[in-house]
């Protein structure tokens, strides 16, 4: 059974589909020319018909001394141990503890701040 895709969303490395009333993300490579998806777009297809898709993000604990905004994008983030790194803001998350940030776990282990190294699960 062959589905027909609708094209929803596009940016440069990624499309959103829509088939059979499910919408869902693949890698624009996943799609072949024909229209047909490639065994990993089936795949993400399938999932996201099942509602296995992926819907929980890791995130970690960073507790600061200083935040500043500087620009409408972005912040500085200046930690305890005295690092400090610019955050998207679109990335970051409130704490429901005061002087705390949640900061996606790729995110934070790539940039220069201290961070709890327990993870914190959060939806979408």
């Amino acid at each position: 059974m062959t589905s027909e895709y609708q094209t929803i969303k596009e940016t440069r490395k990624a499309l959103q589909l829509s088939a059979d009333g499910v919408v869902f993300w693949i890698q624009r490579r996943w799609l072949r020319e024909d229209g047909t998806l490639t065994p990993k777009g089936e795949a993400s297809f399938a999932a996201a018909k099942s509602g296995d898709a992926p819907k929980r993000r890791p995130f970690y604990k960073v507790k600061y001394s200083g935040l500043r905004d500087i620009s409408e994008k972005a912040v500085v983030v200046y930690c305890f141990d005295g690092s400090s790194d610019v955050l998207p803001k679109s990335q970051i998350r409130d704490c429901l503890v005061e002087d705390a940030i949640l900061v996606p776990c790729w995110l934070a282990e790539q940039k220069t701040i201290q961070f709890a190294t327990k993870k914190i699960w959060l939806e979408g």
